[in-house]
């Protein structure tokens, strides 16, 4: 009880009036979100040293994206049972040019060097144990689509086109496929941070599905936002209690299942990696170290010379 009262002081505290559904997601999964980014920026080096060790890393997000797309289609098909509140939410949120797996296909196709790549069952045990979790708990609650829609969207909104630039920029790291030019060879190995919409419209993208997830606010009951029925209609307090419930608990449950996936990649890709060479790109925790540097090398060249100075006047 006092962490929930904790989570709803520090939430009011940063935000004047009631919390979206988007905000209770993002504060819920903050510290997830921030562990999960490092974790991934700090194996992005390493990945861009063979293109075989960044294929793994897509093919476990492309199973996922598979997963919950799939889960996502069948939920609003005119066949589907899903109830008519949802599908309609559903219906609203959906955009053809969001869909990562058609994306992630061709990046497979690419780099695995074929012209038909299948995302067939998952063998790995991290990847097979999630995607049955997936395809298992949307085939029950389909309005939990909107948890994996938000996180995996909204990140690659948010960090997609640094990523991009940054394997983009790696020396030797794309193959040389079928008399390719090198930016034909860094466009077809780079198609899950594109959305094909027209040259320039990517913000409306953005903006369009942010405001669909908004609009799904006044569409989903209280019971289905946070997994309670709750009677008389709830005080902003009790629904932000509740804030570990059904949609935002997946979202939890989402990051805890993604270390778990890059956890298995360190295991099974570790006899694959390959010796260390220069990519020509640096992390951003490297980045940061050089540009710290640049900017304070007097002052870092002064401690040195007075260390030394130090050292021989105590020592020598």
């Amino acid at each position: 009880m006092a962490h929930h009262q904790h989570f709803h002081a520090q939430v009011e505290k940063e935000t004047q009036g009631p919390l979206s559904l988007c905000q209770q997601i993002n504060a819920a999964t903050r510290e997830g979100h921030d562990k999960i980014n490092v974790m991934i920026m700090s194996r992005l080096s390493l990945g861009l040293r063979d293109y075989k060790l960044y294929r793994e890393g897509i093919l476990s997000f492309a199973q996922v994206y598979k997963a919950f797309e799939d889960a996502w289609i069948a939920a609003i098909s005119p066949e589907a049972t899903t109830e008519p509140r949802i599908k309609s939410a559903l219906q609203n949120l959906y955009s053809l040019p969001l869909l990562r797996t058609p994306q992630l296909v061709k990046d497979l196709e690419y780099f695995s060097d074929q012209r038909a790549h299948r995302l067939t069952q998952p063998m790995w045990p991290a990847r097979a144990e999630y995607v049955l979790r997936i395809k298992r708990v949307l085939s029950q609650k389909p309005h939990l689509v909107i948890a994996y829609a938000h996180n995996y969207y909204m990140a690659l909104f948010a960090g997609g086109k640094i990523l991009k630039y940054q394997i983009s920029q790696a020396k030797g790291f794309f193959p040389r496929r079928g008399g390719m030019t090198e930016e034909e060879c860094k466009d077809a190995g780079t198609n899950l941070f594109s959305f094909e919409v027209p040259k320039g419209k990517e913000d409306l993208l953005r903006s369009g599905f942010k405001d669909a997830l908004a609009d799904i606010q006044s569409t989903l009951t209280v019971e289905e936002k946070t997994g309670q029925s709750l009677s008389p209609a709830p005080s902003l307090s009790e629904v932000l209690l509740k804030f570990g419930k059904e949609i935002i608990q997946e979202s939890r449950a989402i990051f805890g299942n993604n270390e778990m996936l890059i956890l298995e990649l360190d295991r099974f890709c570790a006899a694959m990696a390959p010796p260390p060479r220069d990519t020509g790109i640096l992390t951003i925790g490297e980045d940061r170290e050089l540009a710290f540097v640049r900017t304070h090398k007097l002052e870092i060249l002064f401690v040195m010379v007075f260390c030394y100075a130090a050292v021989k006047l105590f020592f020598f």
